[in-house]
């Protein structure tokens, strides 16, 4: 059977929410949901499907701010590198520095961290890999979903570009990215996949594998 796939726009900053369900278990697994939750219900509710993990790519404000009224809807596991920790747990300060309203209510903690190389179980003959690719942050993670061909790095490559790494005004970002390292994991993490897997991007529009290895040569 095909696999579940929406891929639509949240709140506040523009995030890409992905939903990749299962369509025989109906179980699913829902990436950086950033906002507008009630949304994100509808979606899954539409196909039948429950919500047993949520994935964090990166602890920027807007990939995570919809995770704790996620996982109180749903009962799912937030799942994240511990890496960025300090940044989810700063995130009343990040908000500041955006002009984004704060949480109504402290965020939910990582139910487990995850790290480069493991692979999530997320329904039940259906796992990803996990892909440790810091730079945009330290703990930045893609998830490769290795049966579907398709890969959600969040902020960490995008169609023709790459993530950011200067935070110049942004008091609460400052120091926590790193323009080598994040050209590094690309080249290392994700350059190493089958040149015809998807990347849904933590914004703008997918591109594949084989269109990022011919834009990476100008970052070389």
């Amino acid at each position: 059977m095909a696999p579940i796939i929406e891929v639509f726009v949240v709140p506040p900053l523009g995030c890409n929410c992905t939903i990749v369900g299962d369509d025989v278990s109906k179980e699913a697994c829902v990436v950086d949901p950033g906002g507008n939750v009630q949304h994100i219900l509808d979606k899954l509710s539409q196909h039948g499907l429950t919500c047993k993990r949520i994935l964090i790519t990166h602890g920027h404000l807007d990939h995570i701010l919809g995770a704790t009224e996620l996982k109180a809807a749903t009962g799912a596991d937030i799942l994240m590198h511990q890496s960025d920790l300090g940044l989810y747990e700063r995130v009343n300060e990040q908000c500041r520095d955006f002009r984004v309203d704060l949480p109504t209510s402290p965020l939910a903690p990582p139910d487990a961290f995850l790290a480069d190389g493991d692979v999530v179980q997320w329904a039940p003959d259906l796992t990803l890999r996990c892909l440790h690719c810091p730079g945009h942050t330290p703990g930045s993670m893609s998830y490769y979903f290795e049966r579907q061909k398709l890969c959600c790095p969040g902020d960490t490559l995008f169609r023709g570009s790459i993530g950011r790494t200067s935070w110049a005004g942004i008091p609460s970002l400052q120091g926590t990215s790193d323009p080598q390292q994040i050209v590094a994991s690309i080249d290392s993490k994700l350059l190493s996949l089958d040149k015809d897997v998807k990347v849904i991007s933590g914004h703008g529009p997918s591109t594949t594998i084989g269109e990022a290895h011919e834009f990476m040569r100008r970052f070389r």
